[in-house]
């Protein structure tokens, strides 16, 4: 297993662990908290604000109040446009542009930049002020942002070369995996992450257009009508492999992390035997979109359903405890 960055929330002890002595790996800032961030300085105090006009319309005697209309309609406005660069975030940090060649790092950068600037600009139009402290810490995050993601593709070319010096692929099929395959798989992936929340609808439907204009432009190269269907498909899977590797969020542990302090709060005190029941049904139970687990993936072979497994391996279960039969206020009287 060949690990090719890291992807962290920024703590300490995780960016240490791309050091040299360690993993010897770049450790890229998560984008969940990078957009989160954004949200607690600017996001947050316009949803505020958007949700007290929209009470405030909804309150008044009458609804057709024309200053309260134009209050809400105007910070309404401006939270979209915050939306939108929040979209606009998470169409720009990809290692494939819009014409599916490998992204450029100033370019993402300059993007993320700019993105920072109107999200400010919004905020300051209904008096929100991002504090200077938050300010740094988010701008200190899009240059190792966008350099993740051109580590990631130094990474996966040097990756297409040793498939050639092998001779797994031969140059012809190396450039077709450059040009057709990665992308296409990489939005087919994305969209498959993106889930269908209210607010993740436009997103999708660019991710969509993305893998369609990639299925298209696989099938229309000059490779596709030169080599056999098992062969095209082969290098698919590889495509996919490789595509399966770039991170940009580390929100899938973030997610088991909140379930499990959530469980924890909730039942004051997580017994140690609980725990490891939850790491073997995330290891061996949980499915990606594929119908693979995360057992599957790291040691490459199959395993056997998990609750099969259960069944036919876990015996001797004790017999419940029989409890006496309740007093009825009728069995009362009649006894009496």
């Amino acid at each position: 297993m060949k690990i090719k960055g890291l992807v962290t929330d920024r703590a300490k002890a995780l960016i240490k662990l791309g050091d040299e002595e360690y993993l010897g790996v770049f450790s890229m800032p998560d984008l969940f908290h990078f957009t989160q961030e954004l949200a607690k300085a600017v996001g947050a105090k316009i949803g505020k604000k958007r949700k007290k006009a929209a009470d405030n319309l909804l309150k008044s005697n009458n609804l057709e109040d024309e200053e309260l209309s134009k209050e809400y309609e105007q910070v309404n406005e401006i939270y979209k446009k915050y939306r939108q660069e929040i979209e606009q975030i998470n169409k720009t940090v990809h290692p494939f542009n819009e014409m599916d060649i490998w992204a450029e790092k100033q370019e993402i950068e300059k993007e993320l930049l700019h993105c920072f600037t109107r999200i400010s600009h919004a905020g300051q139009e209904l008096g929100i002020e991002i504090e200077l402290s938050k300010a740094q810490k988010i701008l200190k995050q899009i240059e190792p942002i966008s350099e993740g993601v051109e580590r990631w593709i130094e990474e996966t070319k040097v990756e297409l070369t040793e498939l050639e010096l092998k001779g797994k692929i031969n140059q012809e099929e190396q450039e077709w995996l450059s040009l057709y395959a990665l992308p296409y798989n990489y939005w087919k992936i994305q969209l498959g992450r993106t889930t269908s929340k209210e607010v993740n609808q436009d997103l999708r439907a660019y991710y969509k257009e993305r893998v369609s204009a990639g299925e298209i432009k696989c099938k229309s190269s000059s490779l596709d009508t030169k080599i056999p269907t098992n062969r095209l498909n082969e290098l698919l899977q590889i495509g996919h492999k490789i595509a399966l590797s770039f991170q940009r969020s580390s929100s899938q542990v973030e997610g088991r992390n909140g379930y499990l302090s959530f469980v924890n709060h909730g039942h004051k005190g997580f017994p140690k035997d609980r725990l490891k029941v939850l790491t073997v049904i995330h290891n061996y139970d949980i499915k990606r979109a594929d119908g693979s687990t995360p057992a599957q993936r790291l040691f490459g072979k199959e395993f056997p359903n998990l609750f099969e497994f259960l069944c036919h391996n876990v015996t001797g279960f004790k017999e419940p405890r029989k409890r006496k039969k309740a007093e009825t206020l009728d069995s009362i009287i009649v006894q009496r």
